[in-house]
């Protein structure tokens, strides 16, 4: 688009259309926003606008849209921002309403949970310094926003503040500043003028305001802000244009087209083993991410997504794939670049993200984050799509984590039975080896599943100490397959989570109590009916931050008879790494096997866990994960049922 008859000069068109109207009270709904907003679309279609379309976002997707959108300007570019919905007030600032404005109580709830106008003002601006922005904020209706304190009133902000102009941006409300109105003039003159042929911005909008004055028998003047003084007169639909680029044509995907002749190394191929274990024990996928994701301080050159899925690679139908991938983690195809598939099921490598600079880069990559590991519903659905793995990081540390894990086989000459009859002892074990000057008892009950780590163990282990890290049953592969994330629940501080005692680490807070079924019956236990894991850790003594008290409200009772409650938790040094990672050779923790204890009944019925019922314990699968109804376990108890350790 040429900004004059005589200068040809080129600028791309890019809109972004945000509507929402589907607010949490019923006096806040705005029946007409989506239809306004789809018509505008359609008119800006026809003029050669790019356009994105939004409806009814809250504040995490309206700040991943307007982030997304920023991402696409370039300088030089007509840009066009158009917010349909509720705007308020407060603190001499304007803030756009999303929509689950349900937590907005008041003022204060505003700033917190609401989209701040001229941040996302500067965003678009800054990247397109030498060109215009048109920023249309069709927001005419009160935001109502009822007290918290007292319930039967309501507090009401008129309007938007009035702001001063910034250079390249012509900003436009739907009223004056402070006024609201209740009707739709604004939007119908708009939609009217927006369009017309050879007229620049100013006169447009001066057009629209003139129409709605008029109309509204002069109640209603819609303001603009004119920051455009040095830029001449800019037109949004001049007749001499060229015509817009072609939509950009999807790339044709087939498995054919990427499939690599490249053969797996034996560490991928057991690596990829293990996460399909994983997966066909908790119908999940194995969810890897690295560390570099959260380090400020490492740059990103490149982020791969790795995928392996269950399915014969020549069956694998990648076009459909990629199209779910992007529509569970709101991504586009633009976002992604399919470099390879390898066989062993089906292995896809994907760059993602290549065209972002780091900070964006990780700023987005820690959103699919968060949405992977707080969603267990999106994780069953990645499960169905046989999603046996997800990595996202650089992919030679995956590599890197891949040969670790090669090196990691079990060591049944130390695999042991913990009990009498069995290996067994009382008190502090008298053996001479020096484990941090921390003692070591005896884990009765539990059956150790040894891991080869080292060839000479005990000069590499000398001076370490022994404690235990309990897990959920899905957690135990997962964990070695990727690392010791530090606990949610910082008590003492920030850092991983380590008891000494197996007792206190077996509390259903830390170790799930798994039910066996059918389908666990061969490769647990013949005869057992419950499961529960600890991991079996060596600690450099140097890296325990703190020893400290219980933390499960177990004051008036002996949680292990040979530590004393205010010493059972240790908090270890995590180098703040977001995931401690078991193939870093400077790690203060090793996982040096994994111990389960079976049993005939609940765990709950044995002697050694009667100190839960004293402590804090609960149904809540957030916080303990008991594996059985409370109010039935406490009926089993009451009536003397037993349970009983199964070695077999």
């Amino acid at each position: 688009m040429a900004t004059s008859a005589e200068d040809k000069s080129q600028h791309r068109k890019l809109a972004l259309i945000i509507a929402n109207g589907n607010y949490s009270r019923a006096e806040n709904r705005l029946n007409q926003s989506q239809t306004n907003a789809k018509a505008l679309n359609d008119l800006l279609n026809t003029i050669g606008f790019n356009v994105t379309l939004i409806y009814d976002v809250e504040k995490h997707d309206m700040t991943k849209n307007i982030i997304d959108f920023s991402q696409e300007i370039r300088d030089n570019d007509l840009v066009l921002f158009y917010f349909s919905g509720h705007i308020y007030q407060t603190n001499g600032k304007n803030y756009l309403i999303p929509v689950g404005d349900a937590y907005i109580t008041k003022d204060q709830d505003v700033e917190d949970f609401a989209n701040d106008c001229g941040r996302i003002f500067n965003r678009l601006i800054e990247k397109n310094s030498s060109y215009v922005t048109l920023c249309i904020l069709d927001c005419c209706q009160e935001y109502l926003i009822k007290n918290n304190l007292t319930a039967n009133s309501t507090s009401t902000v008129k309007g938007l503040r009035e702001i001063s102009p910034i250079n390249g941006a012509f900003i436009q409300f739907a009223c004056a500043a402070n006024e609201t109105s209740h009707d739709n003039l604004f939007t119908k003159h708009l939609l009217k003028n927006i369009a017309q042929e050879n007229i620049n911005i100013v006169n447009v909008f001066q057009r629209i305001s003139d129409d709605v004055y008029k109309e509204s028998d002069k109640g209603q003047r819609p303001l603009s802000i004119n920051g455009l003084g040095q830029h001449g007169e800019i037109y949004l639909n001049q007749v001499y244009r060229p015509p817009p680029p072609p939509p950009p044509v999807e790339p044709t995907l087939s498995t054919e087209q990427f499939f690599s002749k490249e053969t797996l190394s034996n560490e991928e191929k057991a690596y990829y083993e293990d996460c399909k274990e994983y997966y066909r024990m908790t119908k999940q996928p194995l969810i890897s991410v690295s560390e570099e994701i959260f380090n400020r301080h490492v740059e990103l050159p490149s982020v791969s997504l790795k995928f392996g899925v269950d399915e014969n690679c020549k069956q694998f139908n990648l076009k459909s794939f990629i199209h779910q991938i992007c529509a569970k983690f709101k991504l586009t195809m633009k976002d992604l670049l399919v470099k390879k598939i390898q066989e062993g099921s089906a292995i896809l490598e994907v760059d993602i993200f290549d065209k972002f600079e780091t900070p964006d880069k990780k700023l987005k990559l820690k959103m699919i984050y968060n949405t992977m590991v707080n969603n267990e519903e999106l994780q069953k659905e990645l499960g169905r799509m046989k999603i046996f793995l997800m990595y996202m990081g650089p992919i030679q540390e995956l590599t890197k984590k891949q040969k670790y894990r090669a090196e990691i086989t079990l060591n049944p000459e130390f695999n042991r039975k913990y009990g009498p009859g069995q290996n067994f002892w009382i008190g502090e074990i008298k053996d001479g080896k020096n484990r941090g000057g921390r003692p070591y008892y005896c884990p009765v009950g539990w059956q150790r599943i040894s891991f080869y780590v080292t060839d000479n163990f005990d000069a590499k282990f000398n001076g370490w100490c022994i404690g235990y890290h309990g897990t959920k049953f899905a957690y135990g592969l997962s964990i070695l397959l990727s690392g010791l994330k530090p606990a949610d629940r910082a008590e003492h501080g920030a850092g991983v989570y380590i008891s000494p005692s197996i007792n206190y680490a077996s509390h259903p807070r830390y170790s799930e109590v798994k039910p066996l079924d059918s389908s666990h019956e061969n490769k647990f236990s013949k005869h057992g009916k419950y499961i529960q894991y600890v991991l079996e850790c060596r600690i450099h003594p140097s890296k325990i931050k703190v020893t400290a008290a219980q933390t499960l409200r177990a004051d008036n009772t002996i949680i292990d008879s040979n530590i004393d409650n205010s010493r059972i938790e240790w908090l270890i040094d995590n180098q703040n790494e977001s995931i401690v990672d078991f193939n870093d050779s400077d790690s203060p923790i090793v996982c040096t096997g994994i111990l389960m204890r079976v049993t005939d009944n609940h765990p709950g019925l044995l002697p050694e866990s009667q100190w839960w019922y004293k402590a804090h314990i609960c149904e809540n699968s957030n916080c303990c994960l008991l594996g059985i109804n409370l109010a039935y376990l406490n009926q089993q108890r009451t009536n003397g049922v037993t349970c009983n350790i199964v070695f077999d």
